[in-house]
């Protein structure tokens, strides 16, 4: 994955198409303009061919970099009223995919700590006032 965002760094104002949402367009390869989308500029990549990328379609590409549905949507897909982006923001979606947000994890350390605290609350409470 972080191969794919490298690539797709290298020109980082390079217009990349985007595909239709998976539930709208189903396994089809197009864009919704004339330009190359994410998973043809990952199959220019030598590197990434030869570790194993087979093809073009959106199969192909969940099947070699071990996304879902969901998360190719999030890398390649866009809706009609802006059919491209450039490279650079696909790369920081690609990233994105690959490595979850400082955010999320700071929200799961919350979570995390609101628990230890009320469980120790509770234990202190329970064992020292009855």
């Amino acid at each position: 994955m972080l191969r794919w965002a490298t690539v797709l760094e290298r020109n980082p104002h390079k217009v990349i198409g985007l595909l239709p949402p998976s539930w709208a367009g189903g396994d089809e390869g197009g864009t919704m303009a004339d330009w190359p989308n994410a998973i043809d500029i990952a199959c220019d990549d030598i590197v990434l061919r030869i570790m194993g990328l087979a093809g073009r379609s959106p199969r192909e590409a969940k099947a070699f970099f071990g996304v879902s549905d969901a998360e190719l949507d999030r890398i390649a897909s866009g809706p009609r009223r802006c059919p491209v982006r450039p490279a650079w923001q696909v790369a920081i979606r690609v990233r994105n995919v690959a490595r979850p947000r400082l955010e999320n994890q700071i929200v799961g350390l919350a979570v995390v700590f609101v628990f230890v605290f009320c469980a120790a609350l509770y234990w202190i409470v329970e064992n020292h006032f009855y």
